[in-house]
């Protein structure tokens, strides 16, 4: 349905809700591409149009950080889903424009405005919803205990890895120049052999990711009593031990407290992407054995989860 072919900032775009209900986001920054999105208070039956009051608003929730309420801004990768619907555009507002998020939704999809749906079903019908959101969480728990141990898909071969790791240049200060000999490197591969980088990066992070490595990251560490854990954190920091090479992450492997202390290399998680845009000016999509997000290793949190 969508059938807007590059997106601009100011940009509107219907999404549709359950309960045949619509919302609607508006992007407020662009960055390469990666889009910051902000979930409108519009929801309705009817289609939204530019001139509809509640999309010029955007939605106000609490934040599960500190408990304040806050507009709700979140960033997410890749194209518009093909689901959504280009409305229009409203310019940003000179309170709009600068905003800041530290959210980050993952690839963009459907779901992103869904927060809308979920503030009117707690407004219109609290008691149902509570037990809704209950059972899908059982029916979620229930599913996550009936799948198997992740396993890795097709790797790259070890050597060959750790050789396009070694091109990540230290000597550059800007992120993008570091990781940018390791990029072109992997774009000569083919697109086979850049998906089995991106099992072998996924499984590398996956193995590190473990509540004994998280307790030893720094400020931001792990900790049952303490609420300040960022598993988007942890993830970045798990990414910089790879990023040091193969010495490292085997001895922080075998070594929790050997963890780096207040560290993070979010940017390694682009390599992939960034090298089969450069070879093919398409979009990387690939769905590792093994995810890397926090807490996906069971057996490394076996006393948390």
């Amino acid at each position: 349905m969508n059938s807007k072919k590059s997106v601009q900032v100011g940009d509107i775009f219907a999404i549709p809700l359950p309960m045949n209900k619509y919302g609607a986001v508006k992007v407020m920054n662009i960055i390469d591409r990666s889009y910051l999105l902000g979930t409108t208070s519009y929801i309705d039956e009817q289609l939204p149009t530019i001139e509809s009051k509640a999309v010029h608003h955007i939605l106000i929730t609490e934040s599960l950080a500190d408990g304040l309420e806050k507009p709700l801004f979140e960033w997410a990768n890749g194209r518009v889903p093909k689901e959504l619907i280009f409305i229009g555009n409203i310019p940003l507002t000179a309170d709009e424009i600068g905003v800041e998020s530290n959210i980050y939704a993952g690839e963009w999809t459907k779901e992103c405005g869904i927060d809308v749906y979920y503030k009117w079903r707690e407004e219109t019908d609290p008691i149902e919803f509570e037990l809704e959101m209950k059972r899908q969480i059982e029916e979620a728990d229930a599913y996550a205990r009936r799948q198997s141990v992740p396993k890795p898909k097709k790797m790259m071969d070890d050597q060959v890895f750790w050789e396009i790791i070694s091109l990540l240049d230290w000597s550059k200060e800007d992120e993008k120049e570091i990781i940018e000999a390791a990029i072109k490197e992997l774009s000569t591969f083919t697109v086979w052999k850049i998906r089995h980088f991106e099992e072998t990066l996924s499984y590398k992070l996956f193995l590190l990711d473990t509540e004994e490595h998280a307790k030893e990251m720094g400020e931001y560490c792990f900790s049952p009593q303490d609420q300040h854990f960022s598993p988007d954190l942890f993830l970045y920091a798990r990414c910089a031990v790879v990023a040091r090479g193969k010495e490292v992450f085997e001895d922080v492997l075998s070594n929790p407290s050997k963890m780096l202390k207040d560290t993070e290399f979010e940017i390694l998680l682009s390599l992939s992407p960034e090298a089969y845009y450069l070879k093919r000016r398409k979009e990387f999509e690939y769905e590792s054995g093994c995810s890397y997000e926090t807490f996906s290793n069971k057996e490394g949190w076996s006393n948390t989860l």
